[in-house]
């Protein structure tokens, strides 16, 4: 059943009682579990991905990542935005189930998170990096089930780390920065792995929510200069970025206008991704040196599409699929997607199994004994029968995403795909056929599959499993709580 926002002492009722429930069943292994977790970083912005643009980027650790898991060309985040997206993945819940479908909404208390269900099961648990769900009594990471925190709240996106002190580690002295300069994403990165070390005799779970490469773009040379060697097509770029005279830490400043260099935007924005990559290498260095990468499940995605915004592109390339961050189409919520545990997940391995961040909640908590809250809709699924082979068919029957506050939502299911999106064009839109508006006023029809783009609307074509598509939402929506808006909640460059 969903619990009400207005039965919130029935929520944390029954939340206890599943704490307590949980700590009957133990399983005999339990294995260690880490979130990588990108911001807006684009879906073909991975060596592994494999789409033009993906040979841009330098991802060297995320492609050895890839090639020791299970690449899903299916997988999706249950939003478009950041506060949300988050919400979601931590609950195993979409977000719309407790009224969140914007930024700068905390999560109702009643809502029960990974780190809150794996606690009673013995599980050492620690978060790194954005939050972003809350900075009040009971909203930041440790309020809600972690053990440990270390990141961004209150100082978000200060990627020189002129407002943020350094994480613990740095000042113990066992690690420390790089010598171009104190950075954030390194900071994340050492503080992650500090935790790893001082729990590698007990399962953990680790969060580790990396702000890059979301804007603002703040780049070391050494990072940019890390790319052009790899990337020869980048060093005219590089040149014109040394020619201002910003290195060693190159700051792109307000980018947006017409005026602006979207080739200097997108190369800062791939020397901040190779920072966030050079820490999962890092965090796998560890994981090897401590004898606990066959122990160790690795969930690795990005938070949402790519952000856009005309007539620059900040960044990231979500091509072909349809739109950005902020969107229902394919590009706001289909993510580079990867599972990583060798000896269980295939290794070097692509799956057209249609998965959720929201999954992570259910297969986490599944295989370290324990069991999901029965009181309440848990969207998510435990994918490890399903990529193992004891389980077949579909994962999930649909995905819905809904932005009522933009008058936009869709569903999928099987390779089809509804969207209503009847917003009118905005000036910034003109000339891009990405990001226009649904002509049909019965929103569009797609096959995700054989047309990725979402450019090819088929209503005319099936009727009837559009109306079926059509009618299920209505169905699955008709159970949602109107959304929550806290001080306007719309802020989609978050």
């Amino acid at each position: 059943m969903l619990v009400k926002s207005g039965s919130k002492w029935i929520g944390e009722m029954f939340a206890a009682l599943f704490l307590c429930a949980s700590t009957i069943a133990v399983a005999a292994f339990q294995p260690n579990v880490i979130v990588v977790l990108t911001d807006d970083q684009g879906y073909a912005d991975a060596g592994f991905q494999g789409f033009p643009a993906s040979k841009d980027v330098l991802t060297p650790n995320l492609d050895r990542l890839a090639a020791s898991g299970t690449v899903f060309h299916n997988g999706y985040v249950a939003f478009s935005t950041c506060g949300p997206s988050r919400a979601s993945l931590l609950t195993g819940r979409s977000a719309s189930r407790f009224g969140i479908e914007e930024n700068d909404i905390p999560v109702p208390t009643s809502e029960i998170s990974i780190a809150r269900a794996l606690e009673p099961l013995g599980y050492a648990t620690g978060a790194f990096g954005k939050w972003h769900l809350g900075e009040g009594k009971g909203e930041t990471p440790t309020g809600r089930g972690f053990d440990y925190y270390w990141g961004d709240i209150p100082a978000p996106k200060d990627y020189f780390m002129k407002r943020l002190v350094d994480p613990p580690c740095w000042k113990d002295g066992s690690e420390g920065p790089r010598g171009y300069g104190r950075y954030v994403t390194d900071a994340y990165t050492d503080e992650a792995v500090q935790f790893i070390k001082r729990n590698k005799d007990k399962p953990f779970f680790a969060y580790v929510a990396y702000n890059a490469p979301h804007s603002p773009f703040r780049v070391y040379e050494d990072l940019v200069k890390r790319v052009v060697d790899a990337r020869p097509k980048w060093k005219p770029v590089y040149e014109r970025m040394k020619s201002q005279g910003k290195f060693p830490a190159y700051d792109f400043g307000p980018f947006k206008g017409a005026d602006k260099d979207e080739e200097i935007l997108r190369l800062c924005y791939l020397g901040m991704l190779l920072a966030a990559d050079d820490g999962v290498g890092k965090i796998l260095q560890t994981l090897e040196n401590e004898g606990l990468r066959d122990k160790t499940l690795i969930f690795y995605m990005s938070d949402n599409g790519a952000a856009l915004s005309r007539p620059n592109d900040l960044g990231g390339v979500n091509l072909p699929l349809r739109s950005g961050k902020g969107s229902v189409y394919d590009g706001g919520c289909r993510v580079p997607y990867v599972m990583s545990w060798p000896g269980t997940i295939p290794a070097g391995k692509t799956s057209e199994l249609m998965v959720s961040s929201m999954d992570i909640f259910s297969t986490a908590v599944e295989l370290a004994g324990g069991t999901v809250p029965s009181d309440r809709i848990i969207d998510g699924v435990n994918l490890i029968p399903y990529i193992t082979g004891v389980q077949t068919g579909p994962a999930h029957e649909y995905l819905f995403f809904r932005r009522k506050g933009r008058n936009a939502w869709s569903i999928r299911s099987g390779d089809y795909k509804w969207v209503w999106n009847p917003a009118k064009r905005k000036s910034r839109d003109i000339g891009d056929p990405f990001l226009g508006p649904e002509s049909n006023p019965e929103g569009g029809f797609y096959d995700i599959q054989n047309h990725l783009s979402e450019d090819v609307d088929l209503s005319s074509q099936f009727p009837e499993r559009k109306e079926e598509l059509i009618s299920l939402y209505k169905t699955l929506a008709g159970d949602l709580p109107e959304p929550r808006i806290v001080n306007g909640g719309t802020n989609e460059n978050d």
